[in-house]
């Protein structure tokens, strides 16, 4: 009797062992219909004044033909076609933002099918994703791969791009980066590459950035531009008391009246959310923000480091380059 219970426990174990192991197994599978999901995504090729030809993806977002895609794709485009399912449509801008890398343009076509897109994002490192494009322009392909990392700068700390070792070549641009539910968590822009192609380091501007970009340039032909005030900022090496010496921006400002929460003549920006204070971050950081957003900075004022969140507001028409 006493082997009769020993042998019971030990089965009973085996088949807890065999359904949790597939439990496991069940929930890393794919969720995805990969036939569904690409038909969200669409061939793009451009053609420059030059004649010389560019290609690369696009997402549909609408049923009604707006589709977003990589900003850079069409710098200097004479023409834009999209190929859907077969059929081929010429594409207008309806705008872009430089800044993101993210343009939106418009086919007339009706009944098309818009990605899902994951509103709430939720993303761990680790997490299976799957990149969805047009490769060296062979078609619409998927490459799998995990989320390596969030929050990546690239001279931009606002973006918070992700990182993917999910294969992503020259073609790629444009097209999704898909979750293992198949809705769109980035828009895949560019890659780190000693040789050229895909070396498992690939990059994604995240969704929420897509939806709020892509819907204001949908809405006002254009992203409107964050303010922080009428200042200049001059390049500055900053020493600290431990004589370690950093790149730096110098406020200058003429303004007498100085706001709360705001920087004042004389401030030294020693980082921009965490990133090295350099122009170039600086400005790509205040075009990537929306109006009201705050621009955390570290500063150092009357020899005391501090760090700040500044209130943008929205750019004055009268500062707008035309």
């Amino acid at each position: 009797m006493r082997y009769f219970f020993l042998t019971i426990l030990l089965l009973g174990l085996f088949v807890g062992v065999q359904i949790v192991l597939y439990q496991n197994y069940d929930s890393n599978k794919s969720e995805i219909n990969f036939d569904n999901v690409s038909s969200s995504i669409v061939k793009l090729e451009t053609t420059t004044a030059r004649t010389s030809k560019n290609f690369g993806s696009g997402i549909i977002i609408s049923q009604d033909g707006y589709i977003v895609t990589a900003y850079h794709l069409l710098r200097g485009a004479f023409n834009i076609s999209v190929n859907i399912f077969g059929d081929r449509y010429n594409a207008n801008i309806v705008g872009f933002d430089e800044y993101s890398d993210i343009a939106v343009i418009k086919v007339n076509a009706t009944g098309l099918k818009p990605i899902q897109i994951e509103t709430e994002l939720d993303l761990k490192i680790g997490d299976r994703v799957y990149a969805i494009g047009n490769p060296f322009n062979v078609g619409i392909s998927v490459s799998s791969g995990i989320l390596s990392a969030t929050g990546r700068n690239f001279g931009n700390p606002y973006l918070d791009i992700l990182q993917t070792d999910a294969s992503i070549n020259k073609g790629n641009s444009g097209g999704a980066l898909v979750n293992s539910k198949g809705r769109l968590v980035g828009i895949n822009t560019s890659i780190a590459t000693l040789s050229g192609g895909s070396d498992g380091v690939g990059f994604a501007i995240p969704s929420d950035k897509i939806l709020s970009i892509s819907e204001e340039i949908i809405k006002y032909g254009e992203v409107k531009r964050a303010w922080i005030g009428s200042f200049s900022f001059r390049p500055f090496v900053y020493t600290d008391d431990n004589n370690v010496s950093q790149r730096a921006l110098l406020v200058i400002s003429n303004e007498s009246e100085v706001k709360k929460k705001g920087l004042i003549n004389g401030d030294i920006i020693t980082s921009i959310k965490g990133s090295e204070a350099i122009w170039s971050t600086l400005k790509a950081s205040i075009n990537s923000i929306t109006p009201g957003d705050s621009l955390e900075l570290g500063i150092v004022r009357d020899g005391q480091k501090r760090s700040v969140l500044i209130e943008t507001t929205e750019i004055p028409a009268r500062l707008l380059v035309p």
